[in-house]
């Protein structure tokens, strides 16, 4: 089961949520880097906290301003996919797919009101997924260093800032 050349099992991180939040952001899986770092887009070349810092101007240098600002402007985030096969950060190479609960999760959060995926991917995978609605469903590009068609902070400011409704 797992002795495919060059793929390795991932599990997602736990989510990051507060009793205030209204919008989750909804990854597929967080990258090796994040991982690492154990924080969503932690990988340095990821533009999400650049993002977030530009739209609600506050700091976010130290892994505790990020959690402060998402607390602060009721944000979570979580990964769709709670565990998977896949070749280090690539999305594109995922297998055997385990979903996570969004529906218990929401059920458990019910202040979120709005679910912001982040890429088409996660998108898909939360319409196959235990979701039954109940919330507004908004799309914002991977901010990924590695989109090139978002490749900067300023391309991504009005796809955030209108999935956030500021």
């Amino acid at each position: 089961m797992y002795d495919r050349p060059g793929l390795q099992l991932y599990k997602a991180l736990p989510p990051l949520v507060f009793e205030n939040s209204r919008y989750l952001f909804l990854v597929t899986m967080p990258s090796v880097k994040a991982e690492e770092a154990k924080l969503y887009f932690g990988d340095p070349s990821n533009h999400f906290w650049d993002v977030l810092s530009a739209i609600y101007d506050l700091p976010v240098n130290t892994k505790e301003e990020k959690l402060a600002l998402c607390q602060q402007e009721k944000i979570a985030i979580t990964s769709i996919v709670a565990s998977c096969l896949r070749h280090m950060s690539e999305a594109d190479t995922m297998e055997e797919i385990q979903l996570n609960d969004i529906q218990g999760f929401l059920e458990a959060h019910p202040t979120i009101d709005t679910i912001i995926c982040v890429s088409h991917r996660a998108k898909e995978l939360l319409e196959r997924s235990n979701y039954q609605g109940g919330c507004a469903i908004e799309y914002v590009p991977s901010p990924s260093g590695a989109d090139l068609d978002y490749e900067s902070v300023d391309k991504l400011l009005p796809k955030y800032k209108e999935a956030l409704g500021v």
